[in-house]
């Protein structure tokens, strides 16, 4: 159950409460070192149970995140049925529709919210994981003190002349 529901569960007084006040006081509790590693046991074996693994679940993720929309069409143009589809391209559809003129409508899986999940999960997202940015901002003010501007009139070396 969600935090909302488990904390009314466990406390029946708070039935009343808006959601908001019991999202906070979810939030606390759940951050409670013994309510936190039970909260990891349930979700594993719940996870166990419905048979996921995290393995297989990033190969479906990998597939979204690189799936192409030409997996439905054959080397003629023609759109594939749904059971002529190859594995990742069938992954990637969300779901489909067959009109009374035999037209296939395919709709796929957002590929931008599977390339993000990819993303959080690789650690790529600087504010989700803390990791210090390297960025183009940060190059040019370690350069700060190093630049020295233009110079106009460079006195001329006995070389140049």
């Amino acid at each position: 159950m969600s935090q909302i529901e488990a904390y009314r569960t466990a406390y029946p007084k708070s039935a009343k409460w808006k959601d908001e006040a019991l999202r906070v006081a979810g939030a606390k509790m759940s951050a409670i070192g013994n309510v936190s590693v039970r909260i990891k046991q349930i979700q594993a074996d719940g996870a166990e149970k419905a048979g996921l693994d995290a393995a297989a679940i990033l190969v479906e993720l990998k597939r979204l995140a690189h799936s192409d929309i030409a997996g439905i069409t054959d080397e003629k143009g023609r759109v594939k049925l749904p059971h002529e589809l190859d594995p990742a391209t069938r992954a990637s559809i969300a779901s489909f529709k067959i009109d009374e003129y035999g037209r296939i409508e395919y709709k796929f899986w957002p590929k931008t919210q599977a390339i993000d999940m990819a993303m959080k999960h690789l650690g790529l997202f600087k504010e989700d994981n803390k990791q210090k940015g390297t960025g183009a901002a940060e190059f040019l003010a370690s350069l700060q003190s190093n630049v020295l501007g233009v110079v106009k009139d460079r006195p001329k070396e006995d070389d140049d002349e």
